[in-house]
């Protein structure tokens, strides 16, 4: 690109979402051909059997039945004090960690993932991700002038590979002196995969080993699709993350995006975890800093939203009864398509929950190209291709596996 008054940090070529692209075709396959003949796995929130978007009637009785007042009014600039101390208790549950433990509002978990890179991480630092990732992180790093190092996700017996990941960590941290590790589970997206909690043990065990005196190493849990991963067990992991040494620490993107159905309100935390109080504090000074100079604070009505519901008895079992019901929904559906998958011979990574599941596959783009012709539209990704089971129906599940597979032998 050549000069001119846009700065030289700030030029990128015109962003355009694959995702937002493949939805886009899908919605006008539907309008030509009907939904009934269309199988739509592109976008990432919960769909009905009819295409309808799920709002879950809990969240949005709420909002509507809340005083202007407080959706119109500005909220604190780190976030309301009963919402931090709320969103705390929501996400870990029964299994809150020992430690010095802070919590700041975001927008949504990308804003966790965006004070996380910034506040623990200095230009050209390594960022390390498996190589099944959320395509936001490489956009982000991009973005803060951070290095970006995948690794392979999985082994040979479709277990974390811990091998690799050490490989990453390793290379990082003899080239610099902080390392950020991101870890997208339970629920990764886009594989539906969950690091066991024996995993975790290992996992730990090796970063405990190399921060070394000198040494910064930060831990970023990604838990977006946690409420949909289990039935509440699936938190016992984040006590694991307390007591650590005071160089390394832990970070939380909570969202409100998936478990309240609040994916345009943008709401979400950033939970910090140490074993020092004193950088605890400074974490969260930090991240109220950010929050003033990017967005000045966050939406009111989302962090009311989840205040009201975890406040009200009766409005929270309401709420939890809803999250089930599509928390099974989405075990179906997977079930669905996972038998289906084995029938015809499909590969699939392990699936433990959450919105997607994936298929490995060198020719991803072309396959989904293919797929096109059957009325499928689906998301193509380096490693493979990305099933939405939160957006397709049952019985679309259990056909669907064959579409796939017919198309990627076809273009072998």
């Amino acid at each position: 690109m050549g000069k001119n008054i846009i700065a030289d940090h700030a030029k990128w070529p015109r962003l355009e979402d694959a995702i937002f692209k493949v939805n886009g075709e899908c919605k006008k396959a539907i309008e030509k051909f009907g939904k009934e003949k269309v199988i739509n796995s592109t976008l990432g929130t919960l769909i009905d059997d009819d295409g309808n978007i799920i709002a879950f009637d809990s969240v949005y009785d709420t909002l509507k039945n809340m005083d202007k007042k407080d959706i119109a009014s500005y909220g604190a600039i780190e976030g309301d004090k009963d919402y931090l101390d709320l969103v705390i208790e929501k996400c870990f549950g029964a299994y809150k960690p020992n430690g010095f433990i802070k919590s700041v509002a975001t927008v949504g978990g990308s804003g966790a993932v965006r004070h996380t890179f910034w506040s623990f991480s200095e230009a050209c630092d390594y960022v390390i991700c498996p190589n099944w990732y959320w395509p936001a992180y490489a956009t982000m790093c991009e973005e803060y002038n951070r290095e970006f190092l995948t690794y392979e996700f999985l082994d040979e017996n479709f277990e974390f590979n811990l091998e690799e990941f050490t490989k990453a960590l390793d290379f990082s941290l003899e080239k610099k002196d902080r390392a950020l590790c991101v870890f997208n589970s339970p629920a990764n997206n886009p594989t539906g995969f969950t690091i066991e909690d024996s995993m975790w043990d290992k996992i730990l065990k090796i970063i405990k080993e190399r921060a070394v005196e000198g040494k910064f190493i930060t831990i970023l849990l990604d838990v977006a699709y946690i409420e949909f991963a289990g039935d509440g067990r699936q938190k016992k992991f984040f006590q694991k993350f307390g007591d650590l040494p005071e160089n390394i620490i832990t970070t939380v993107a909570y969202s409100m995006s998936k478990s309240y159905t609040a994916y345009g309100l943008r709401s979400g935390a950033c939970i910090i975890i140490s074993s020092n109080e004193k950088i605890a504090n400074e974490a969260f000074d930090s991240m109220k800093h950010s929050n003033r100079a990017i967005w000045s604070n966050i939406t009111h009505a989302g962090m009311n939203i989840l205040v009201d519901l975890e406040r009200d008895e009766k409005k929270k079992k309401s709420y939890e009864k809803e999250l089930e019901f599509y928390r099974i929904m989405l075990e179906k559906r997977a079930k669905a398509f996972t038998e289906n998958a084995k029938k015809v011979g499909l590969v699939t990574l392990p699936y433990f929950g959450g919105f997607f599941i994936s298929i490995p596959c060198k020719n991803s783009k072309e396959v989904s190209e293919k797929l096109k012709e059957t009325n499928m539209y689906i998301v193509a990704n380096k490693e493979g291709l990305r099933f939405a089971v939160c957006a397709v129906s049952e019985e679309k599940c259990k056909i669907s596996p064959k579409l796939i597979k017919d198309a990627m032998d076809e273009i072998k």
